[in-house]
């Protein structure tokens, strides 16, 4: 995308930010969460607060990045650098521009210290929760942003088809993380969403293991979970191997999980409700006797964030639309024996979701 088309993008981000201030009748919306900032403005600082109003939008920050707003900022956003603190600067900012009284804030993000700030410095606001507008719009991806997860979703299924090639006996969980970290990062992710998890043996029946030195032995489930990161945008997937020829219970439960993950992707589709993609998913592995094995949710947007809007597990209140990019991660945990977990990434188009993967989803014996 040319810097142009890409000020293009924002200035329509923020035009629908606007709507949605009009919506809510509020006189400006105060965007703290740097995620949110990123995509309506393109600033990637780590500091900074973007002041959205109905006919202006100005971004606060430090002296870190004097020279780095003017390379990254959209056109249309004025910046304050702050002298002090940012609170302070944002109060002359809501003094200056004369704005109403009543000012939205994301109360999903802000802390209570920072909101007490907020408080103390600007006395004559009114200051309005104003819930997840900006991760509402995020939610539903244009076909860039669809386009820049699908490489990202390139680059680790790169990365793992070296990786797969190291896995054998006696090596560590942790020389397998470090191995694929640096493979992510040769193929181009630009960073790690998260710390890629390497679980083996009946260690993979611990849904966020932290890698350890326990070293692969014949007969262990291997569980990798991990993502890459391209043009700011995540991906994020999870495959099992198995070290020799696997045990009756390894290739039930796999069954049972690959089914799963069937029934959830086939239910997806925009106007359905995110809990029953869940339910899909949590029917299989119930029926098969192993619903208490699987407690955590069916799956999470992935866009900026490798967790955000919208979320796929049975208290959802939310509804798949299109432009929707979700994961469909089912799982049954067998505690002291492994577990196993399937990932995919699928985006909700008008007829259904589409897999984003193209690495295949069996059971790979090694």
């Amino acid at each position: 995308m040319s810097s142009g088309d890409a000020w293009g993008t924002h200035a329509l981000r923020m035009r629908r930010v606007r709507d949605r201030l009009h919506e809510s009748r509020l006189d400006a919306l105060l965007v703290g969460h740097l995620p949110n900032i990123r995509w309506l403005s393109g600033f990637t600082g780590s500091s900074a607060f973007l002041l959205v109003e109905p006919g202006s939008a100005t971004l606060v920050t430090d002296f870190r990045y004097r020279t780095q707003v003017d390379e990254e900022l959209a056109d249309g956003i004025s910046v304050t650098i702050a002298e002090s603190d940012l609170f302070g600067a944002v109060a002359r900012c809501l003094e200056d521009g004369g704005t109403g009284p009543r000012v939205g804030f994301e109360d999903h993000h802000l802390t209570i210290r920072d909101r007490r700030a907020l408080g103390e410095a600007c006395g004559a606001v009114m200051w309005e929760p104003a819930g997840r507008i900006v991760g509402d719009l995020r939610s539903a991806k244009d076909d860039e942003e669809i386009e820049a997860i699908s490489r990202a979703v390139r680059v680790a299924e790169t990365a793992l088809s070296e990786v797969e090639a190291q896995i054998s006996e006696g090596v560590s969980e942790s020389e397998l993380a470090a191995e694929l970290v640096y493979r992510l990062r040769l193929a181009g992710s630009a960073s790690m969403p998260f710390d890629p998890i390497v679980a083996s043996g009946p260690r993979s029946a611990l849904p966020h293991a932290q890698p350890s030195e326990r070293r692969m032995r014949v007969g262990d489930l291997l569980l990798l979970d991990f993502g890459a990161r391209v043009d700011a945008y995540c991906s994020d997937m999870t495959r099992m191997f198995v070290l020799g020829p696997p045990a009756e219970w390894q290739v039930e439960i796999y069954s049972v999980v690959r089914e799963a993950v069937r029934r959830a992707t086939e239910a997806a589709a925009p106007g359905i409700a995110a809990r029953d993609v869940d339910r899909a998913a949590r029917t299989v592995i119930a029926d098969a006797g192993f619903g208490e094995r699987f407690g955590h949710g069916t799956g999470h947007g992935v866009g900026i964030e490798v967790h955000e809007q919208p979320s796929v597990n049975a208290r959802s209140r939310e509804t798949l639309q299109a432009g929707n990019v979700v994961t469909i991660e089912p799982a049954v945990y067998l505690p002291g024996r492994g577990g196993v977990r399937l990932e995919n990434m699928v985006v909700i188009g008008d007829a259904g979701a589409t897999v984003l993967n193209r690495f295949p989803l069996d059971l790979k014996q090694l």
